[in-house]
């Protein structure tokens, strides 16, 4: 069983003795702000790379939000238009129906185009 008071420091290839505490300095000054090398919001790259990136996930996400809003608003649209058209008496009725079947297309006609950009 190994005791954190019984702690020898770790021993390089060559058997020389070193303590890993001391490896790094941390009252060290760093001249680029407080950033280390390693961090990859350096790269000159990063900011073109992640607008990038974000403007498609976010144009995905709000494409598949319009093309199912002109879903829904189709099927309402048809569902308007079946009921002014089919069971219509008077000319509102009709012209109701009318309307719906102009939302209708135009909801089917704007599918098409998200779908084929």
């Amino acid at each position: 069983m190994v005791s954190d008071t019984d702690s020898s420091p770790p021993a390089d290839a060559d058997d020389a003795s070193r303590d890993d505490r001391t490896a790094v300095d941390p009252t060290s000054a760093t001249t680029d702000g407080g950033s280390t090398a390693a961090d990859p919001r350096d790269d000159p790259t990063y900011d073109v790379v992640y607008r990038a990136t974000r403007d498609a996930m976010w144009d995905v996400v709000g494409t598949a939000t319009l093309v199912l809003f002109y879903l829904a608003l189709t099927g309402i649209g048809l569902s308007v238009a079946w009921t002014g058209l089919r069971f219509g008496i008077g000319p509102t009725a009709v012209a109701i129906g009318l309307v719906g079947l102009a939302v209708c297309l135009f909801s089917v006609y704007r599918v098409y185009v998200l779908a084929t950009e």
